[in-house]
């Protein structure tokens, strides 16, 4: 069964960005491919085939106007020790937040789903560590891409996504997309 996601996909010239500055690979170190670079808005799990159409009616409610994004810096997760994800950061955004809160709202009152309770953290995953990668890789990495900057990207769509592992490696598909600029949806 397909788990399900909704993203921001991101503009060529960013993803071309993001790929300049993928880690070298390593053992046990998955890069991400260049289409699998996007910006997760809420992780949706496992959806009844019945619940998809409310999904999508839910999303296609969600108003608002195109915006920009600024990229901004390299970063772990979830520490340096144990780092499972290498990552670019996504300054901070009303815009951003607010389409957030928004489709976490319409998604709560269309199918009972429950965004998480943590804050969230923008990010744009770049790998993923299957085993912790030797420190001295990371450190570098981090120290080389510190001053990483995109500082205008535009976003003008959403897209719930659905993800199949095929050989134990996520393969995503646009399910829909939902334009952000208003004028575009009247």
């Amino acid at each position: 069964m397909p788990r399900y996601f909704i993203a921001l996909p991101l503009p060529d010239e960013a993803r071309d960005r993001l790929v300049a500055i993928q880690p070298p690979a390593v053992p046990c170190m998955r890069i991400l491919a260049r289409e699998e670079l996007h910006l997760t808005l809420h992780f949706l799990g496992e959806i009844a085939a019945n619940d998809i159409d409310a999904v999508r009616a839910a999303l296609a409610a969600v108003r608002t106007n195109a915006f920009t994004i600024g990229l901004n810096g390299v970063g772990m997760f979830p520490s340096e020790r144990h780092a499972k994800v290498l990552w670019a950061g996504v300054e901070a955004n009303a815009d951003l937040t607010a389409l957030h809160r928004s489709i976490g709202t319409v998604l709560a009152d269309a199918i009972g789903f429950r965004p998480e309770i943590r804050p969230y953290a923008p990010h744009i995953t770049l790998a993923r560590l299957d085993d912790p990668a030797q420190s001295s890789i990371v450190e570098r990495y981090l120290e080389e891409n510190r001053g990483f900057v995109v500082p205008s990207v535009r976003i003008d769509r959403f897209i719930l996504y659905s993800s199949r592992f095929v050989d134990n490696v996520p393969k995503y598909e646009e399910v829909t997309a939902f334009p952000l600029d208003l004028a575009k949806r009247s």
